[in-house]
């Protein structure tokens, strides 16, 4: 349902400085003190860099993933702890951290990412280190978590490489929209954990990119002949798509999979973003699930631990995991209104962020 009217303008609070959609102020914000951690297991931070998603436009305009109003937008923060629940333990006043705070599920603003300070739970925050600057940061938290969560939990991939160096090379994986936020994700998380062939689309001006993030083949997603080029390069490197994600999952991408699959023997697994349409068939040798992104901050928050805590630093460190290209807006939060514009136009191979100064 359509919610108010009121509940769609969007606003900068000079009391609370956070960024609400209401039309009256929480007053649990009036007063200007920041927020407090209510578990044992959360941190807060003082958020340097936001990073933008669609679900927040989205949000907005149609009103769905909104719990209760007033509400603060926003997931994808970095910044510095300024204080950690009792049992926190990975963390500690001072770290530099990104995160993805939950708040379109939980409906706790506190947890939005919108504003100033941010409650985040310590399984889905991560060291930054330091040659990782603020803004490079933002760009990873909630693109990062739906990605883990369509790798490991639906497709069903190794968090760890075996023994012998990972999955059967021969079998490849197909991630389809390789440049945005969770594409290129899933393309490093493939990589990380073993795939020996990892193949992508995107728009040509980010096919270097996307091959450097670890895809060997990369189409052009507008080619009149994507199927066959996918197909084609595939059966170059000697191998065979046993695993696909779709991190578009809109117009003709569900079918254009399928065919792909098609070409191919064996049982395939296809994570997807959005609803699979009706007029579109599964093979029965194709086992299709939609990703729940909100799950790794609930039910896999082991899963979001495993990478988040355990694994993430090392990675942006060494540079085995690379955060996505930053596009920032001026203004602050000020800049959140612009900023959500720019996105809902339509963003290729960036993330759009912006900065807090203090």
């Amino acid at each position: 349902m359509q919610p108010p009217q009121a509940a769609l303008l969007g606003l900068v609070s000079p009391i609370s400085e956070s960024v609400l959609l209401a039309g009256v102020i929480n007053p649990g914000l009036r007063d200007g003190v920041r927020p407090e951690t209510n578990s044992p297991s959360e941190l807060l931070l003082q958020n340097h860099a936001l990073a933008v998603n669609p679900i927040d436009w989205k949000r907005r305009a149609f009103g769905i993933a909104t719990p209760s109003f007033p509400l603060i937008l926003g997931s994808d923060v970095a910044g510095t702890v300024v204080a950690v629940g009792e049992g926190v333990r990975k963390f500690r006043v001072g770290d530099r951290v990104l995160a993805s705070g939950d708040g379109m599920v939980s409906g706790r603003m506190e947890q939005a990412g919108f504003q100033r300070y941010t409650v985040v739970g310590e399984a889905v925050a991560a060291r930054v280190p330091k040659n990782v600057g603020w803004r490079e940061a933002a760009t990873v938290g909630t693109g990062l978590g739906t990605a883990v969560v369509g790798v490991f939990e639906v497709l069903g991939l190794p968090l760890e490489k075996d023994g012998d160096g990972g999955v059967n090379t021969g079998e490849g994986m197909l991630v389809w929209g390789a440049a945005g936020s969770v594409g290129s994700a899933a393309v490093q998380l493939a990589r990380l954990a073993g795939v020996g062939k990892v193949f992508a689309t995107a728009s040509p001006t980010h096919h270097e990119r996307v091959r450097k993030l670890g895809a060997v083949e990369v189409v052009d997603y507008r080619s009149e002949t994507v199927v066959e080029e996918i197909v084609a390069a595939v059966e170059r490197e000697g191998a065979k798509i046993r695993w696909v994600l779709d991190a578009v999952s809109e117009g003709d991408t569900f079918a254009r999979v399928v065919e792909v699959l098609s070409r191919f023997e064996g049982e395939k697994k296809v994570a997807h973003l959005l609803p699979w349409p009706e007029n579109v068939s599964k093979p029965a040798d194709v086992e299709a699930t939609r990703v729940n992104g909100g799950r790794i901050w609930g039910e896999r928050k082991d899963l979001a631990a495993a990478v988040f805590n355990d694994r993430l630093e090392k990675w942006l460190e060494t540079g085995e995991f690379v955060p996505s290209v930053p596009r920032v807006v001026e203004g602050g939060l000020e800049g959140l209104e612009e900023a959500l514009n720019i996105l809902r136009k339509g963003v290729s191979g960036e993330k759009v962020v912006v900065e807090l100064e203090w």
